[in-house]
């Protein structure tokens, strides 16, 4: 089935079948980063709360400035000084001022502030040089946020600025959606845990259990470890009926058609409506199968680990960020020219992993180049970890030389 039509065909049937409602908890903003908004934010105050100076200066009445000039000076009394932070009590008259500093709140009868760089004075007195308008280098109140202000949505995903503008407003928690729970296991009589002896030269250390959990927390979800299950149809089913309990599940192995491949006849045999896609028209992670048990989504990635990676982003993403009610944390990409062609299957979405190179166009302006690193090995977990990104090619028979694509970052700073 192709991509789009089998995410569609498993989300439809997720809404249709579910029994998945988020609860919602209140978190400190220490701990908000990257959980998801449940209500509407608005705020309660101006921000700021009242007028406040942007820089270092003179709080002045800006009538009295006019013509003033290197030539024409000012000469005004210094009533008072203020900082940042200061009950501000004094009021200024005609030929006063006040010494104020950035972010001080502005006297009573000022409504403009003169930069020291355009004075010459002492703590008594000073010089003007420049004349000023009203309202010059003052930041008014309510000129960031305004009381009664929609400042997020409901679904928001909350980033460090995002828990920043909360706290601006005296805000110190926010209610979110609860992670869902989502079991993870492997199957694999293949499979060890890391850290354990290889006991024959037959056996392989389990990564992908701990990449699919990293890929849950990073979606939003909480991962639940079930461990490994031997290639046995009674111990998967037993697995399967216990990780029933949570949210969603996510099976790595035996999704393919081999002997040994028992997982999307036991989803099937499960509940209804049971398997709804196996095999999907992609590269790596064709074997995909995608089901629901008795209302619980279960998505069995093939065991390889560049295709189990890529089926989770292809359906585990989507289907976390739905029942998160999220668009999700933005992918970072870039737009990239290719070193190279590639050949491809014209009937699969195919995930060719490439390396950035930095370079400059005639125009002298930054730009990349994307050099193609495969576009199979879908073994290879160090064709995930060595490329800096990833050009997904929807049914495409080949990329060609020069030519402009764009590119998912696979990591920070491969740029």
């Amino acid at each position: 089935m192709p991509v789009n039509k089998a995410l569609k065909t498993f989300l439809t049937s997720y809404s249709k079948h579910h029994h998945f409602t988020p609860k919602t908890e209140h978190v400190n903003l220490h701990n908000a980063a990257n959980r998801v908004l449940a209500q509407d934010f608005i705020s309660s105050m101006d921000i700021p709360p009242f007028n406040k100076s942007a820089m270092d200066g003179y709080a002045v009445i800006a009538t009295n400035t006019q013509n003033t000039s290197k030539n024409n000076p000012l000469s005004l009394e210094v009533i008072a000084t203020a900082s940042a932070g200061d009950a501000t009590t004094c009021k200024i008259s005609s030929g006063q001022t006040v010494a104020i500093a950035t972010g001080a709140r502005i006297p009573k009868g000022a409504d403009a502030v003169v930069m020291v760089e355009d004075t010459d004075g002492d703590k008594k007195t000073v010089k003007i040089f420049k004349e000023v308008k009203n309202g010059k280098n003052i930041i008014t109140q309510g000129e960031d946020i305004k009381a009664g202000q929609l400042l997020l949505t409901s679904g928001t995903w909350l980033r460090p600025q995002n828990i920043g503008l909360i706290a601006s407003v005296g805000v110190e928690s926010v209610e979110v959606f609860c992670k869902p729970k989502v079991a993870v296991f492997s199957t694999g009589s293949e499979l060890v845990e890391p850290g354990a002896k290889l006991s024959t030269n037959a056996v392989l250390y389990d990564s992908n259990r701990y990449m699919l959990s990293g890929m849950i927390r990073e979606c939003g979800g909480e991962p639940i470890d079930l461990g490994i299950c031997q290639d046995d149809p009674t111990s998967i089913q037993e697995t399967l009926k216990n990780a029933q309990q949570y949210d969603l599940v996510v099976i790595s192995g035996g999704s393919s058609v081999g002997e040994k491949d028992y997982v999307p006849n036991i989803i099937n045999q499960a509940g209804a409506p049971g398997l709804i896609v196996h095999g999907v028209a992609m590269r790596p992670g064709s074997p995909t199968a995608l089901g629901i048990v008795d209302g619980k989504p279960i998505i069995a990635t093939p065991g390889y680990p560049v295709a189990s990676f890529f089926a989770f982003h292809t359906f585990g993403r989507p289907l976390l960020y739905t029942m998160l009610k999220t668009k999700g944390l933005p992918q970072a990409t870039i737009i990239a020219k290719m070193t190279s062609g590639i050949k491809l299957r014209e009937d699969m979405q195919t995930f060719v992993r490439v390396n950035l190179t930095p370079t400059t166009d005639p125009k002298g302006l930054l730009c990349y180049k994307a050099e193609p690193v495969s576009a199979t090995a879908a073994s290879l977990l160090s064709t995930l970890t060595g490329p800096d990104g990833v050009v997904i090619v929807n049914n495409k028979p080949r990329l060609i030389k020069g030519q402009n694509v764009e590119v998912l970052l696979l990591r920070v700073g491969s740029t």
